[in-house]
């Protein structure tokens, strides 16, 4: 599992661990009062597509300065399996760098 993994995970179980009943506090229901509700649904996860193909120090400056972001020089950057960039900045900035379908190749700070 990666960080953001992690972080997503840790959120969530703080999230379920808040404000939570047991069992015996919880107000009875009755399904006659109980009004119909939709089915929640999910957010569909954002579809990571490998970044472009190139030296992977050049696609994430390039895409870096698309997106607006700040970046005065790319110190390091690195493939993943995945093709996904990992990019660091000389600031301190981190980026991860791929092509999201319908919308090109986008950097994400990190």
């Amino acid at each position: 599992m990666n960080a953001r993994t992690i972080g997503i995970l840790s959120l969530c179980a703080a999230l379920a661990a808040c404000g939570s009943k047991s069992a015996d506090e919880a107000a009875p229901t009755d399904a006659s009062t109980v009004a119909a509700a939709p089915a929640p649904t999910m957010a569909v996860p954002v579809a990571m597509e490998p970044a472009p193909e190139g030296l992977p120090s050049r696609i994430a400056r390039e895409v870096i300065a698309d997106s607006g972001q700040p970046c005065a020089q790319v110190a390091t950057a690195e493939r993943g399996e995945d093709g996904t960039i990992t990019a660091t900045c000389s600031g301190g900035e981190a980026y991860q760098v791929y092509t999201s379908p319908g919308q090109g190749p986008v950097a994400v700070k990190q």
